[in-house]
């Protein structure tokens, strides 16, 4: 039996930039895995898409995740951005719940098809010889975890990551973690578990099992840091003050429409627990305030200095 080595940062929308991942790497994960990146809009030529590829020449190893529904198109894309980037692997995703994404017949849809998802695994695997993993919910509306897990293994995937709720169920309630221990006891290539890891007693539940890693989303949300807490390591509050003003300094030297939203957002998250935060929270997100004024609150909040 294995244990639980790997810390990824999951494919967050909006969230997974190159900037948020070169944080998580300073807070401890073994790897991280980009925004999504849309394989159509990619074979469009769409520049911000695009974009979402470029990985910095000092990420230690970064996955690039696409979706869409077309074996053909996704194909298409892949080799575009592969002229481009070399990351440490694709990945393929096979469990977003978003609405959009699901009308694409992508994401989450492709659970109701694995059929199709082997299709997508096998084209892709046709185009690289890069580590190829897919990511998967338990099912759509019913469990279908084992057809799907399947059908990436047959056509050539060599990792599956598994976040095992319904699609029906969003990110309500609590994952079912036996679904990911039982592929990870079946499966021929390395599983790693996606939901619910915040703490680092979560992992107790797959000691003594197959389980290669979990894949941490909405935990590192004003945690970029806990993939080191996760491994046992202390993190001082210096430490992290020291990661906040880096991160924000960031969007400051964006442009402020962008800065803006996205210090509101991070703060929010950051000073989820701390007393007064609900207040400080009601203060940044007073559509009166210009970013000026909430630079101000963030560092009088935080005690930092930007």
């Amino acid at each position: 039996m294995v244990t639980v080595l790997d810390f990824y940062l999951a494919p967050l929308a909006e969230i997974t930039s190159k900037e948020f991942r070169m944080l998580c790497y300073e807070g401890g994960a073994d790897g991280c895995f980009s925004e999504m990146i849309s394989a159509k809009a990619v074979t469009l030529k769409n520049r911000k898409t695009i974009a979402l590829s470029e990985i910095d020449g000092s990420e230690p190893r970064t996955v690039l995740q696409f979706f869409g529904g077309d074996p053909d198109v996704i194909k298409e894309a892949a080799e575009k951005i592969l002229d481009r980037v070399t990351p440490a692997g694709i990945d393929i995703n096979a469990g977003c719940p978003v609405r959009k994404v699901v009308a694409a017949r992508a994401g989450s849809a492709l659970m109701d098809d694995p059929e199709r998802l082997g299709k997508i695994v096998k084209t892709l695997r046709g185009v690289t010889d890069l580590p190829l993993s897919v990511k998967i919910r338990k099912g759509f509306k019913t469990p279908n975890y084992e057809r799907c897990a399947a059908a990436a293994v047959e056509n050539g995937a060599d990792m599956l990551t598994v976040h095992p709720r319904l699609r029906t169920e969003m990110f309500s309630g609590v994952c079912d973690f036996n679904v990911s221990v039982e592929l990870a006891e079946k499966l021929p290539i390395p599983v790693i578990h996606s939901g619910d890891i915040k703490e680092k007693s979560d992992l107790e539940r797959f000691k003594g099992t197959k389980i290669a890693g979990v894949m941490v989303g909405r935990g590192a949300l004003g945690r970029p840091w806990i993939f080191r807490e996760l491994k046992g390591e202390a993190v001082g509050e210096d430490e992290k003050k020291a990661m906040m003003t880096k991160h924000f300094k960031h969007y400051i030297e964006l442009d402020n429409r962008l800065a803006h939203t996205m210090i509101r957002r991070h703060a929010s998250w950051y000073s989820t627990g701390m007393r007064g935060s609900a207040d400080f929270r009601r203060l940044i997100f007073d559509p009166a305030n210009e970013i000026s004024q909430v630079i101000e609150l963030v560092e009088d909040f935080f005690e930092i200095k930007l």
